[in-house]
């Protein structure tokens, strides 16, 4: 593809909210893990705790541990974790969202790792913070969900 071609789909990628260039790409990945995957990076680029809902582990619950956001390690389900990533985007606004294909492992079948660089701004403060939140999915039903989420440290 030719350079003002590649420069002009990088940008439709963009504005259509999907990864191009550095980020995640199918390349290698499971096409279905990298769907969930960019639907991620959406949810948290848009500040839309609503589209990250369905991402959420279908059954039990998903462990979060967010430094600085959450009151330590908890295990919450679905609807529950919904409202917290609602406080959370209310009170941060993400500048950028990324996950990029070498922070993605597939250590063993239905299992995978996720390392995403957040670069958020708090709304009242306004200080910038940069955070790498690693997601342990797993697969269901043919579909990846999340299970786990930390902020490494």
């Amino acid at each position: 593809m030719r350079g003002w071609r590649r420069g002009l789909a990088a940008a439709a990628l963009a504005a259509a909210g999907l990864p191009g260039g550095p980020l995640l790409s199918a390349d290698g990945v499971d096409p279905q893990l990298s769907s969930r995957l960019q639907r991620i990076e959406s949810a948290f680029r848009g500040g839309d705790a609503g589209a990250l809902r369905p991402c959420f582990a279908s059954t039990g619950k998903v462990r979060v541990d967010l430094r600085d956001l959450t009151d330590g390690p908890a295990s919450y389900g679905p609807g529950q974790l919904q409202v917290v990533f609602e406080q959370i985007f209310d009170g941060n606004r993400t500048r950028e969202f990324a996950f990029r294909k070498q922070d993605v492992t597939v250590p063993s079948p239905g299992t995978a790792f996720a390392k995403g660089r957040w670069v958020r701004r708090g709304r009242t403060e306004g200080k910038e913070t940069v955070d790498t939140l690693t997601f342990t999915l797993r697969e269901e039903n043919q579909d990846w969900r999340i299970h786990e989420i930390l902020t490494s440290r």
